[in-house]
């Protein structure tokens, strides 16, 4: 069966709400915000949301430069501090830098700061820098009820993209 897309304003309300504070050097980025009716699955994982670079003639057609996907059946059981994080996530992957030579923003996604497995982390603790610090944010923060039910096993895993 086909996915189902639509617009999704909530998400950008998040968004916009968001931007000036955490993510300002995207304040010229074209966004577009959408809802699909049903996560897709990585790794046996459901993933929440997604962030694509828009290019070639997709950026023409559209006139914009990012697009954030988030599932629509995944969203409608989050809280909405977790929504927050998931709009905020997807919105730090996002990122430009100025061209020296013309002046223009040219727009990238980056890559999470840490990529590792809980297995390694345990059997070896924070052996690399991005897990040092990762750490020692982890360890100045509060967590609230419901993340700490995500912690706990009590809640289904996500992945975010």
């Amino acid at each position: 069966m086909p996915k189902v897309y639509e617009n999704a304003e909530s998400v950008e309300t998040i968004a916009e709400r968001l931007l000036p504070t955490y993510h300002s050097e995207l304040a010229t980025a074209r966004m577009k915000y959408i809802f699909v009716d049903k996560a897709s699955m990585k790794n046996g994982k459901p993933v929440l949301g997604k962030v694509r670079k828009i290019t070639g003639a997709s950026e023409f057609l559209l006139e914009k430069d990012f697009l954030v996907e988030i599932a629509l059946d995944r969203w409608n059981d989050l809280a909405p501090v977790q929504r927050e994080a998931l709009v905020d996530h997807l919105l730090e992957r996002c990122f430009g830098e100025e061209d020296e030579e013309t002046a223009e923003m040219k727009w990238k996604l980056r890559e999470p700061d840490v990529q590792e497995f809980a297995t390694i982390l345990r059997r070896h603790g924070a052996w690399n820098d991005d897990l040092v610090a990762l750490l020692s944010v982890a360890q100045s923060i509060r967590v609230d009820a419901r993340v700490q039910e995500v912690v706990d096993g009590e809640t289904e895993e996500v992945t975010l993209s």
